[in-house]
């Protein structure tokens, strides 16, 4: 997600409209600047409005399309939709699997805040799950098809959408589910506050074990990378798996904060 924040940021600067620096983290300046963009009547167009246009296709606000130079009532109406969720992906969006460049300072919090639901619950924990599908259940299967599946089962439940705020899968792709600022259906007690992202097992998960037991590397990495994301974000200050919570192996391991928080964080 920091790629395509940080494409909008340096294409609305080459516009004229100031983001601050061209970091990839979301906050108020970065907000102002692309609602000074979206109200503006000129001066929108060129190859920067074809880097907008990508960047609101990656976060899936639009359809995949052949983008114009010329600015057009469709991004008005998408870029509002993205400043509205605060930044962040829509349902279903692919996001880049990195993990936080070591020589980047985190700051966890950077003195941003992320609210959940109606209620504004501040989002402190972030909660590692399995899918515990079979340790085959993956193969032949494309990403976004497994990501239906599960989607289907929770909403099978009678869920409004998939419980959990992101899938990651075998190839250490991320799938986004709820958006941040909805509360998820992922720990039961401690769904409010809480962001929770399940990774799909290599191996199936019986007992429990270490996390390299059941998981790809890439599937590590990336959850890693979402974790450094979620913590520069919003002030984390609980990283945990699910069997912290209930009765349940799930995510198949303990879950040590300091193994998976990013450089910088402190509790």
């Amino acid at each position: 997600m920091r790629q395509e924040i940080r494409l909008l940021q340096a294409a609305a600067t080459a516009l004229g409209f100031a983001t601050g620096p061209a970091d990839g983290l979301w906050g108020p300046k970065t907000r102002a600047g692309l609602e000074a963009l979206r109200d503006a009547h000129q001066g929108r167009w060129g190859d920067p409005v074809l880097q907008i246009g990508r960047a609101l296709i990656d976060l899936g606000y639009l359809a995949e399309a052949p983008l114009s130079r010329v600015w057009t009532p469709e991004l008005d109406q998408t870029l509002g939709e993205l400043i509205a969720a605060d930044g962040l992906p829509r349902s279903g969006a692919v996001i880049e699997a990195t993990t936080q460049p070591a020589s980047l300072p985190l700051r966890p919090g950077h003195g941003n805040r992320l609210f959940q639901g109606r209620a504004g619950h501040l989002v402190t924990l972030f909660a590692l799950h399995t899918t515990a599908t079979p340790g085959g259940w993956w193969h032949g299967k494309t990403n976004a098809a497994m990501f239906a599946e599960i989607r289907r089962w929770h909403l099978d439940k009678g869920w409004r959408d998939i419980g959990y705020h992101g899938v990651i899968f075998p190839d250490g792709e991320v799938i986004e589910g709820r958006a941040w600022g909805e509360i998820g259906a992922h720990v039961v007690g401690h769904n409010a506050g809480s962001l929770g992202y399940s990774m799909v097992p290599v191996r199936t998960i019986t007992r429990m074990g270490r996390a390299e037991d059941f998981y790809t590397e890439a599937t590590l990495s990336a959850m890693r990378g979402v974790i450094a994301r979620a913590c520069a974000r919003t002030p984390i200050t609980r990283i945990a798996g699910h069997n912290e919570f209930a009765a349940k192996l799930c995510p198949g391991f303990v879950v040590t904060p300091e193994d998976w928080a990013p450089a910088g964080w402190a509790a």
